[in-house]
């Protein structure tokens, strides 16, 4: 078998790994790459014919693994995607929005009096494709050994990260010969606010494993509760300001919520109120209300004490315009919880410029940030970013936490790579992927200490492997 690493090579988006089994070619993920200096379009071109490919397996959700699918559609692709079913059900909100976020994009350049092409050009795929490509979807459960032809064969196991991950181990025979590869996909914390800790992979000759972290240890000592809640009180309390707190609308909107309903039903927050303006985020979490068994014990429990995770009497949900306009005209202190995480697109973009000149309000990033995103600019602390082709000073305070990340640090990491030993006496190679070229040196060099005996790689882009 071939391993080839087209994407997440050396970066944090664009996972994609394609697997050739001489007669059989299979994906597993095939995510959308939006890295630095990278044009959009790069997107369209795939180092091989989507129609040969047999099928296609995702290990969660986020674009990043899962939005150029309908692209491999749109190209002669028609064997199945597998993956869990909240993954599936997740993916249709978020490739809907793709679409939508593209054409949206594609008619604001349109109206330019420079704008010569097509629309068509400026879109990686639709919404009628979309859904076209959503037929395609087959659900597995976790633990489920499902044969994907006479020689290969592979099942899901929990990676945590957020509802409905998977990680991935493959077995594969040739020449009479038996041998696995594990996909890590993205990890979650052991301490996870909603989500299961991710359970390690066993009995593996290969391992891809993520190193989005590779380089970082948590700094934050608190719990997720009296780390937001220091933010509050700083901003909202102590100075009558607005919070505003950037959120990918899976996962991480949902654990920030969680985490304000614990503070409301311990009387912390008195009568703040908190707005949540993300139409999709909101979907997901009523998709998180109907998978509660995926969730962790700690979730479950809450909601059977209180009847509803998320939902709390200060939430304040932003339906229409005139919910909209209530909230900009508030003047009183608030929390507001908008997607997406990195400042790319969603309505957080609107919420950071009208408060990039407020000195009271703070803009807290709550996770990692690529290079090239708004996020990572407003990180950079220059004082000034670029917006819509618009430069904004910076006078509001910007802050980071980390307690609320869906990826393990760099001590995680090590546990999950040490249980991944004890449990495959068979390991012939590790590789890195999934991180930042400096953030992947550094866990090499972390894991060597633990494994010394093994080669690990740090695939660069389209570079192929026998295993």
């Amino acid at each position: 078998m071939k391993i080839s690493f087209l994407g997440a090579a050396q970066q944090v988006t664009g996972s994609m790994y394609l697997l050739d089994c001489r007669s059989k070619k299979y994906l597993v993920d095939c995510g959308l790459s939006y890295e630095k200096d990278q044009e959009y379009s790069e997107n369209k071109k795939f180092p091989f014919d989507p129609s040969e490919i047999d099928a296609v397996i995702l290990t969660h959700a986020h674009v990043d693994h899962s939005g150029n699918i309908p692209t491999l559609f749109t190209q002669g692709f028609r064997g199945a995607v597998f993956c869990t079913e909240p993954t599936f059900e997740i993916v249709k909100t978020l490739l809907i929005d793709s679409a939508n976020l593209q054409m949206s994009k594609a008619n604001k350049k349109r109206k330019s009096k420079k704008f010569k092409g097509k629309i068509e050009d400026e879109i990686l795929y639709s919404v009628s494709e979309v859904l076209e490509t959503l037929e395609l979807f087959v659900t597995i459960p976790f633990y489920k050994i499902f044969q994907l032809s006479e020689k290969v064969k592979f099942l899901f196991s929990e990676a945590g990260h957020i509802l409905g991950a998977a990680s991935v181990r493959l077995e594969f025979s040739e020449n009479g010969e038996t041998k696995s590869i594990g996909f890590t996909g993205d990890l979650g914390p052991n301490n996870s606010q909603i989500v299961v800790p991710p359970k390690p992979l066993e009995n593996l000759n290969y391992l891809v494993m993520e190193g989005t972290y590779g380089n970082r240890i948590k700094e934050s000592k608190n719990n997720p509760q009296d780390e937001l809640m220091m933010h509050i009180q700083k901003t909202c309390l102590d100075t009558g300001g607005r919070l505003v707190i950037p959120a990918f609308s899976v996962g991480r909107t949902q654990s920030i919520l969680f985490t304000l309903n614990k503070l409301y039903r311990a009387n912390r927050l008195g009568s703040l109120r908190i707005y949540a303006d993300s139409p999709l985020g909101m979907i997901n979490t009523s998709i998180h209300q109907r998978f509660q068994s995926y969730l962790n014990k700690n979730a479950i429990s809450f909601h059977e004490d209180f009847g509803s995770i998320f939902q709390f009497p200060n939430l304040y949900t932003i339906e229409d315009a005139e919910d909209k306009e209530e909230m900009d005209s508030f003047g009183g202190p608030s929390v507001l919880v908008s997607s997406a995480g990195m400042v790319v697109g969603g309505r957080v973009q609107q919420h950071v410029r009208a408060n990039l000149k407020n000195p009271q309000s703070t803009i807290l990033i709550a996770g990692f940030c690529a290079p090239g995103t708004l996020g990572r600019e407003l990180l950079d602390n220059t004082g000034k970013v670029w917006i819509n082709g618009r430069e904004h000073i910076v006078y509001c305070k910007m802050a980071q936490t980390d307690v609320f990340s869906a990826h393990p640090d760099l001590n995680g990491l090590k546990q999950y790579f040490d249980s991944i030993c004890e449990k495959s006496h068979k390991l012939e190679n590790i590789f890195l992927t999934h991180g930042e070229k400096e953030s992947l040196e550094n866990l090499k060099n972390e894991l060597n200490g633990i494994k010394t005996n093994l080669p690990i790689d740090l695939p660069k882009k389209s570079q192929v492997f026998d295993i």
